[in-house]
């Protein structure tokens, strides 16, 4: 296993532990979290913070990795991400592309498709 793809598992290891401050600590200080679906990025360590934070309020995530690729500062993962709530839970296949440089998330993409978002029923 590559560094870069010790970085990722320990990214989605963080989800299930709802720890926002620990998790943002992976990423680069202009590190970069996009749910490609989505208008637009998280930047930097305040905004990845704070976002997950109001994510944790609802519902952590459990992720099983189906597949991983690594190419360089490169890692490609093909996952499925339960999402557990209070009243319930969905799981949703997510394609991720991150970058990894010196150890840390300069990038990381998710992309997975709204309409299985809401066709689930997962809650926003």
């Amino acid at each position: 296993m590559t560094n870069e793809e010790t970085v990722v598992r320990r990214v989605l290891e963080q989800w299930a532990l709802k720890d926002p401050e620990a998790l943002a600590q992976l990423f680069a200080e202009d590190g970069v979290y996009d749910n490609v679906p989505d208008e637009k990025p998280m930047e930097g360590h305040d905004a990845i913070r704070q976002w997950l934070s109001a994510v944790f309020q609802i519902c952590r995530v459990e992720a099983e990795v189906l597949n991983i690729a690594t190419n360089g500062e490169w890692v490609l993962s093909e996952r499925l991400d339960t999402h557990i709530f209070n009243s319930g839970q969905w799981t949703l296949p997510v394609m991720n592309a991150s970058r990894i440089v010196d150890g840390k998330v300069q990038i990381w993409r998710d992309y997975y498709c709204r309409k299985t978002v809401e066709q689930l029923g997962i809650p926003e």
